[in-house]
């Protein structure tokens, strides 16, 4: 993989991950939700914060990857763009930690 690739990469990556979080968060909030109650709400909370925490990970790699001598100018690109979208998985997660229930 050339040093552009992987730039591009670090700075994509974040992103999907962003988007199958908010896809997960979503799935789990409407299981837990539906009239058949598929999850409970102690699991709704334990599998959100799992995925919450394995998404951040995922972004703050971009953030914490070891600087080399091929990096480029997209390397801030990389840092800001993971730094965001783990901010946007944290506000994500908030839904299931404010919104103790299903009622509207």
């Amino acid at each position: 993989m050339t040093a552009l690739t992987r730039q591009i990469v670090a700075i994509a990556r974040p992103g999907v991950v962003w988007a199958v979080h908010f896809i997960a968060i979503y799935a789990l909030i409407s299981a837990a939700c539906a009239a058949r109650a598929l999850i409970g709400h102690p699991t709704l909370l334990i599998a959100g914060a799992v995925v919450t925490v394995l998404g951040v990970a995922l972004c703050l790699w971009s953030v914490a990857a070891p600087r080399t001598g091929e990096d480029g100018d997209l390397r801030p690109a990389a840092f800001w763009s993971g730094l965001i979208f783990a901010l946007a998985i944290l506000a994500n997660a908030s839904a299931l930690f404010f919104f103790q229930s299903c009622g509207g």
